[in-house]
């Protein structure tokens, strides 16, 4: 649990970064959300206002760096990437898993909102 205060600073960061300026309704701002995966590791995502989800980047938030993944295609959720930090997040409903590019092997998995 000492990770948890953490991850909400994190997250407080990376909201504090994203919605200046932005509209307060919902699906028009940024927003930030705190995952905890197995293991009791926590992770936090900055995701663009709905309207730009298709096209704007995340600021994903792990191990005490902040990166941006791009969106990519995905069959189903949400796919981002980031090839040269050689991550991707892929997200469905509540949950997630990171994981590393090559070789294809999950870095953090059952990755639930908290």
């Amino acid at each position: 649990m000492k990770r948890r205060p953490l991850a909400f600073a994190l997250a407080a960061v990376l909201l504090t970064s994203w919605s200046h300026g932005v509209a307060a309704a919902r699906g028009d701002a940024p927003f930030v959300v705190t995952y905890r995966c197995d293991g009791e590791r926590w992770l936090a995502v900055g995701y663009p206002a709905f309207r730009d989800a298709r096209t704007a980047a995340i600021r994903l938030s792990w191990k005490g760096r902040t990166i941006e993944l791009a969106p990519a295609r995905a069959g189903s959720g949400a796919r981002y990437l980031n090839a040269r930090a050689n991550l991707e997040w892929w997200s469905k409903g509540r949950g997630g898993t990171l994981s590393s590019l090559t070789p294809n092997r999950p870095l953090l998995h059952g990755c639930v909102e908290a």
